[in-house]
């Protein structure tokens, strides 16, 4: 990437280069400054404006490059895999740093319908807190409790969860803390969960957003994509990670998992829309 790019609109400014790019004269531009969760921020975001009748669309999502600064800060941590991202197995040794970004357009039913637009996904609902547990250590209490928000929010049972995208980091502290919340909401046998960073990388700021996108495909597509690099899954993340090859799946709800440094949980579930 051409250093001279990145340097030209600082982070804060993201959304608003967004808008000035779409020549959206009109709109309302924030930056959700809350990491590896900021896209599933935007979204909730984004939902609430619509829900309100504040907002006729919304453009939500995350972007992120991939900075030096960054990758070194986790290489001191000891954290960054040596070869490949492998989440939820049990020789997994760290992660990957990736970069990209992710957008989804939201918008109420009626105005989709009124411009024949294609339908991938309904947002149902989000959840969103914040623990400030630890800098940079997940609280399987707290993201267990976002999760239980979100699906109150959409209306939601967790038996009607097909299939859960994590933010599944490939570190031992998120992976074991993440899969154990989920079977504190799920119980025994949860969904199956996979994790996107082992083919993407952690994206940081974009991490959450990709995931919505990838759920909202899956559930268009009726696939589930894998968790890839998989050799066997540690027995104390004991969920089925779907390994390495993706298998056709009729999806109707799907939950996308954001957890950030501080605490900054975020949890979005997305679902089908059958459309008449």
């Amino acid at each position: 990437m051409d250093p001279r790019l990145t340097r030209r609109v600082p982070a804060a400014r993201l959304s608003a280069a967004v808008a000035l790019e779409l020549g959206l004269a009109d709109a309302e531009v924030v930056t959700v400054g809350t990491a590896c969760s900021a896209g599933n921020y935007a979204i909730g975001n984004g939902l609430d404006a619509i829900r309100v009748g504040d907002a006729d669309f919304a453009l939500c999502g995350g972007a992120d490059a991939v900075c030096r600064k960054t990758f070194t800060a986790f290489y001191r941590l000891g954290t960054i895999a040596p070869d490949c991202c492998r989440p939820f197995d049990a020789g997994r040794q760290g992660i990957l740093t990736g970069e990209g970004a992710g957008v989804l357009l939201l918008e109420s039913l009626q105005s989709a319908e009124a411009r024949g637009a294609r339908i991938y996904a309904e947002v149902l609902g989000y959840g969103l807190n914040c623990d400030a547990y630890h800098p940079v250590a997940p609280n399987q209490a707290s993201v267990a409790r976002c999760m239980r928000l979100a699906l109150h929010d959409s209306g939601v049972k967790p038996q009607e969860v097909d299939l859960i995208s994590a933010h599944g980091t490939g570190t031992r502290a998120n992976d074991i803390t993440e899969t154990q919340a989920i079977r504190d909401v799920f119980g025994d046998s949860p969904p199956r969960t996979v994790s996107l960073k082992s083919m993407l990388g952690h994206t940081m700021g974009a991490a959450s957003a990709l995931g919505a996108v990838a759920c909202s495909l899956a559930i268009a597509g009726r696939f589930i994509p894998p968790t890839i690099n998989h050799v066997s899954t540690d027995p104390l993340c004991a969920i089925d990670c779907v390994p390495n090859t993706a298998v056709e799946a009729d999806l109707r709800i799907v939950q996308n998992n954001g957890l950030a440094f501080g605490g900054n949980n975020a949890v979005v579930v997305l679902g089908r829309h059958e459309q008449l």
